[in-house]
């Protein structure tokens, strides 16, 4: 009985001590979110999204010792394009109508990041999504880059809920931020 009372905080302490290792499954969707307008296109607009990243976007790794991988599950590349059409939509324009050949609207996903760094029990999460974003309408070419950062600091490890939104929220931030670029707009309206 001795032993079963000894053990038992023993294997306990051990557990603390080795800290917990899981996995995050996360999905990417972000949601466009600019003020309604009444643009139009003659041209049809033709968006393409597309990405040389996995879905492995990073590691938590707490001053505790907790340790958490972070993958995607969806189509990053889908969900992006369904929202920037979203978007285009909510500004007034009708992609998939007017005069062919189509403007076009390409969108590489460049960084989609999650990184901790640790000092003590505080553990610094950096978050980061960007976007590169070609037009080629009316005989020019625009291309921008758009970015957004988040910095969170945390004792533990977060719930992979909290990261989802995190992330989502990043990705939104950066669709908007294309969506709302006058230089973009100009080029896809009549």
């Amino acid at each position: 009985m001795f032993k079963v009372r000894l053990l038992l905080p023993l294997s306990f302490a051990t557990v603390l001590l080795a800290g917990c290792t899981t996995t995050h499954y996360i999905q990417i969707e972000p949601t466009a979110s600019v003020k309604e307008a009444h643009l139009q296109n003659d041209r049809a607009i033709k968006v393409t999204t597309s990405t040389q990243l996995g879905n492995h976007i990073g590691a938590i790794k707490t001053g505790l010792n907790e340790r958490a991988d972070i993958f995607t599950t969806n189509d990053v590349k889908e969900s992006v394009n369904k929202s920037i059409i979203n978007g285009l939509t909510q500004l007034g324009f009708t992609p998939d109508q007017g005069v062919y050949p189509p403007a076009e609207l390409n969108v590489v996903i460049t960084k989609m990041s999650y990184t901790t760094q640790a000092k003590s029990i505080k553990t610094t999460a950096t978050l980061n999504f960007q976007l590169t974003a070609t037009v080629n309408a009316k005989g020019q070419t625009y291309k921008a880059n758009f970015g957004s950062q988040k910095v969170e600091q945390y004792g533990t490890l977060p719930y992979q809920s909290a990261v989802q939104n995190d992330m989502n929220e990043l990705a939104s931030k950066t669709v908007n931020r294309l969506l709302n670029d006058q230089n973009i707009i100009a080029l896809l309206k009549k």
